[in-house]
């Protein structure tokens, strides 16, 4: 049975707009700085690092609010978009070519692996010193 060819592609009417694709979803590897045990997300680059977090938390089971995100030496804020964030490197790279692990590796700090006197550090007395050490 001969195929029928697939008609011309047509102008677009008067008033209809095609929205371009969406971006591409971006692969990151989140390695726990403890035990080095990493996992890989995907993630939109339209997303804020809280979504990051969230998926993060599902996959090695540490609490979002417990979560530290280290990219390059600079912590992840929650409230910032992917795109907007230090990782604009990672996305730079995957729109010219193949990013390496490197590359796209978040480094992860469980606070509750981070002693008290460094997390919460003591109020400083009268004289604005911490104490001794």
């Amino acid at each position: 049975m001969p195929s029928t060819p697939l008609p011309a592609p047509q102008p677009l009417p008067d008033g209809y707009y095609v929205a371009p694709p969406p971006p591409r979803p971006l692969l990151l590897f989140i390695t726990n700085v403890k035990n080095a045990r990493t996992v890989w997300v995907e993630i939109s680059i339209n997303d804020n690092v809280h979504m990051l977090k969230r998926y993060t938390s599902r996959k090695m089971g540490i609490p979002v609010q417990d979560m530290i995100l280290v990219y390059q030496g600079e912590e992840l804020k929650n409230d910032t978009q992917i795109k907007l964030s230090k990782l604009d490197f990672v996305i730079q790279k995957a729109a010219e070519s193949e990013p390496s692990a490197e590359d796209c590796t978040i480094h992860l700090i469980d606070i509750k692996d981070t002693p008290a006197d460094i997390r919460e550090p003591k109020a400083a007395g009268p004289d604005g010193t911490h104490g001794s050490f």
